[in-house]
């Protein structure tokens, strides 16, 4: 009778017994894995993870293309903040138009009808709480 050989994988450095199917299927994976950096060493692929250090992973040096930089962030956050700051030292009439024209997207036909002002007169109004909001803006 023929003795049944036995099949050992490394797991963790400790040679753990496994059957053949599981034995067979391990090494055919490992191999790939070998033939794909081979390969991939061959072609001049690099990968981050090369760049890994001491509490610092490879990964973190790719710049984020996708995402706005932090400079643009707070210059938009400190320039919303003077905005608001300028919007509340207007008389609540013109807090209310300006509010209801760009907040609430209403045009100045919509607005002018469900007020009975006439359309050009808040044009008019808009145009100056605009010039003061700049003024205000500059200081």
């Amino acid at each position: 009778m023929a003795e049944k050989k036995k099949h050992l994988i490394k797991v963790q450095d400790q040679l753990v017994p496994v059957n053949e199917e599981v034995y067979l299927t391990y090494y055919r994976m490992k191999r790939r894995e070998i033939y794909l950096e081979e390969r991939d060493t061959a072609n001049g692929v690099f990968y981050y993870s090369a760049l890994d250090a001491e509490g610092t992973n490879g990964e973190d040096v790719i710049p984020d293309r996708s995402s706005p930089p932090v400079e643009d962030l707070v210059m938009d956050k400190l320039i919303t903040e003077k905005l608001h700051r300028c919007l509340a030292q207007l008389a609540k009439e013109e807090q209310e138009l300006i509010f209801t024209l760009f907040f609430q997207n209403k045009s100045e036909h919509q607005l002018a009808a469900d007020t009975g002002i006439p359309r050009m007169t808040l044009h008019d109004r808009k145009v100056k709480i605009l010039r003061t909001l700049k003024k205000l803006m500059e200081k």
